[in-house]
């Protein structure tokens, strides 16, 4: 019995965790693993020549540049930087002001960056400074967390340490209005209940459901935006 005692007191004792082991950063995608539905997105919207603001390990750019994209990507962290560097992206190490002339791409881009800087103004005003056509932006859906909470569930992105701003479509919207022309903010990345239930007959009818759009699913993780840069 006292073995058996040890063990489950080891046991509990593995499952203890620290604060900063469940609240971590939020760490840039490497080449290879990223998030194939940023790639789409900025396909289908971005021109041919594009900045990655806050490029990090340079995974995105990258993947755009495979599709014949001329891609440049900057970020503050120099880690990152000689990351993406190595791995063939032409990269700019920067810091408040970008060093290009206005208009010097079609379109800027900013995947999950805005959520992690303090003093976010300036990153957008450079970002529609240097862009032509467009700015990308992604960022984690923050307009349902009050009924989340109701039912005791997050997002998991929301466990990210080092976010700093929390946004839902009108005041994303309202944000990059400030500086550019047009916006559309769009939700996606839905929570399908069906991910939840085992591989049983519940599952498939709840996905024959949701793929035939007679049910749509309540909550959605990610907001997309697209803004045009004002024509002067």
């Amino acid at each position: 019995m006292a073995r058996v005692n040890a063990r489950v007191r080891n046991r509990d004792c593995h499952m203890l965790r620290t604060r900063d082991e469940v609240y971590q950063p939020g760490l840039p995608a490497r080449p290879g693993e990223h998030y194939r539905a940023f790639v789409r997105f900025v396909s289908q919207h971005a021109g041919n020549s594009i900045l990655d603001l806050g490029c990090g390990n340079g995974a995105y750019s990258l993947a755009l540049a495979a599709e014949g994209r001329k891609c440049v990507g900057c970020d503050v962290n120099m880690k990152y930087l000689a990351s993406a560097s190595s791995s063939g992206l032409p990269v700019v190490a920067v810091d408040s002001v970008l060093p290009f002339p206005d208009r010097s791409f079609y379109t800027g881009i900013l995947l999950e960056v805005i959520e992690h800087v303090p003093e976010l103004e300036n990153i957008l005003k450079e970002a529609f400074r240097v862009a032509r056509r467009n700015v990308l932006v992604t960022v984690p859906n923050a307009e349902s967390l009050e009924r989340l909470a109701e039912n005791d569930v997050t997002y998991g992105h929301m466990l990210s340490s080092d976010h700093v701003h929390f946004f839902d479509p009108a005041s994303l919207r309202e944000l990059l209005g400030r500086f550019g022309g047009t916006v559309d903010v769009r939700r996606d990345d839905p929570i399908y209940p069906f991910w939840f239930v085992s591989r049983s007959l519940a599952y498939y009818a709840l996905r024959i459901l949701y793929r035939a759009r007679l049910l749509k699913p309540a909550y959605f993780t990610r907001l997309y935006a697209v803004a045009s840069v004002r024509q002067n």
